[in-house]
């Protein structure tokens, strides 16, 4: 299994934080450029699916051990 988000959405407008309609996770946009130098249009960059879950199970795990609440 890839780690990787293999969706790519196009939005209308950089300035915001979108969130990816596969996965769920919030993104910042990218410019794409075309072949000629001018700007295409924006596109949420390739990113991984699971990131904030396993810092939440390591962190879940830590507290498990210690035996703290």
């Amino acid at each position: 299994m890839s780690d990787w988000c293999d969706q790519e959405d196009w939005v209308t407008e950089g300035d915001r934080i979108y969130r990816c309609s596969k996965c769920g996770k919030r993104l910042h946009p990218r410019k794409i450029y075309g072949f000629d130098g001018e700007l295409t249009g924006w596109r949420l960059p390739p990113h991984k699916k699971k990131g904030h879950k396993i810092r939440r199970a390591k962190a879940r795990q830590r507290k498990i051990r210690t035996g703290r609440k």
